[in-house]
């Protein structure tokens, strides 16, 4: 099965959970024109573990094309003509889609105006899986490393709603524990 992730860091972080589900999955992230030349987008490797990457328009396209599954963060046509929330559908119609938000939360702001700006983001775009419901169930385990860094307790927890939305089989409890200690990425 061919699962492709498409956004910032954070999809290039979960693109390594996902593939920790199955040795079977054939997992990659695609490194879009926006993350081109900025360190946190080179290809390969993030924060030391490994992310198989697909750079180049061309490749990704075909990538897009061949994949059964797409997990990705709402990108909008001024950011990328080839990638866009909009664009992505029109390359393989029967691929099963899933959105996520792209996480930006201050959780010491009174006034919360990071988390309406994802609750107004996920409304707007019809998120499948928005951050801040993910947030609002579990409180004050969702820890930030700045803004949109959020630890690893969120990365699981997202990872269990993808296994909820597609029936893949979840982490044991060994692993789900071994991954909280590693604290990867963000810590």
């Amino acid at each position: 099965m061919k699962i492709t992730l498409l956004g910032n860091c954070q999809t290039k972080a979960l693109t390594w959970y996902i593939q920790q589900l199955n040795e079977n999955f054939e997992v990659k992230w695609l490194q879009l024109e926006f993350g081109r030349g900025s360190a946190w987008a080179q290809p390969g490797i993030f924060r030391k573990k490994s992310i198989p990457t697909i750079t180049g328009t061309e490749d990704s396209i075909e990538r897009l094309k061949d994949s059964s599954f797409l997990i990705y963060q709402t990108i909008l046509p001024g950011t990328s003509k080839n990638f866009n929330f909009q664009k992505i559908k029109s390359y393989n119609p029967e691929c099963h889609f899933i959105s996520i938000s792209s996480f930006f939360y201050q959780p010491e702001d009174p006034q919360e105006e990071a988390l309406k700006g994802m609750i107004s983001r996920a409304n707007k775009y019809n998120i499948d899986i928005p951050a801040h419901k993910i947030i609002e169930k579990h409180g004050s385990k969702i820890e930030v490393e700045q803004k949109n860094h959020p630890k690893v307790f969120y990365f699981l927890e997202l990872v269990r709603e993808i296994c909820a939305k597609t029936g893949w089989d979840y982490y044991s409890d060994a692993q789900y524990n071994q991954y909280l200690k590693e604290g990867y990425p963000f810590g």
